[in-house]
């Protein structure tokens, strides 16, 4: 159901190099980079960065009122001005055979890209025999702007499986990113729920996916399911395991990053 937002007319038009009362003019649309991303579980196509991630879930104050099918344009105009972007009318999915709307899917949202993850590791691309490797992600949830169908429109994206190649043959998909060990407050090589032990020295690459579930909206309306997953491969890590020889330091790593053995 649209939102009017308190106080904002509901004639005004935002558009592309327009001055506004209050503020800049209205942005253009964001340019689009390259990239590959996975669509569900199997297909391939290239992917880009997008216009990058932006939570507008605070801006303005909003009602939640019923609006007829003919004051649905000035509704998105109004929310297209708070947002100040582009705003460009909604245009729905096609009717299935069956003379009903179809669902919006992962292929329907191509155009829109999560912001890009990346892997940590501690050791930084070093590794013991037989101790833990804290691995973590860099990600969480977040919102891209773009245009769905024609029209304006926002994606919302979640992580939910952290998906891990440590190239010693073993995998893991994990619902966790992870975290520092100085975040869980925890010494080093302590186990962590994200960590992995190597069992043999020598060079390995560790690969990491991230699965996206997304959401969408327009015109500020409520967030609704997208059909289907997204996943995307983040830059890998190469890393040296090997034996070591213990050895007692007055400081730890946290303390010392650039001590003995850190």
């Amino acid at each position: 159901m649209p939102v009017v937002l308190i106080g904002v007319p509901t004639s005004s038009t935002c558009q592309a190099g327009d001055e506004l009362d209050d503020g800049p003019a209205c942005p253009a649309v964001g340019a689009i980079g390259d990239g590959y991303v996975e669509l569900g579980i199997t297909t391939e196509v290239p992917a880009s960065n997008g216009s990058g991630p932006r939570d507008n879930s605070a801006d303005g104050v909003g009602l939640e009122v019923g609006v007829g099918v003919d004051a649905l344009d000035n509704v998105e105009e109004a929310w297209c001005d708070i947002q100040r972007i582009e705003c460009v009318p909604w245009t729905p999915p096609a009717d299935n055979a069956e003379g009903e709307t179809g669902p919006v899917t992962i292929s329907d949202i191509a155009t829109f890209r999560p912001q890009p993850a990346t892997a940590g590791m501690q050791p930084n691309q070093w590794m013991i025999v037989g101790l833990a490797t804290n691995f973590y992600v860099n990600t969480s949830t977040h919102v891209v702007d773009g245009t769905l169908f024609g029209g304006t429109a926002q994606v919302r994206f979640t992580p939910v499986a952290h998906n891990w190649n440590y190239g010693d043959g073993t995998t893991a998909s994990l619902g966790t990113a992870g975290t520092t060990w100085a975040k869980q407050k925890i010494a080093e090589f302590d186990p962590t729920p994200t960590s992995h032990i190597y069992q043999e020295p020598g060079n390995y690459t560790i690969t990491l996916t991230v699965t996206y579930t997304a959401e969408y909206r327009v015109a500020g309306s409520s967030w609704q399911n997208v059909v289907g997953t997204l996943t995307i491969a983040a830059p890998p890590l190469t890393a040296t395991a090997g034996h070591a020889t213990t050895v007692l330091v007055d400081q730890d790593c946290n303390s010392n990053p650039t001590g003995i053995g850190c």
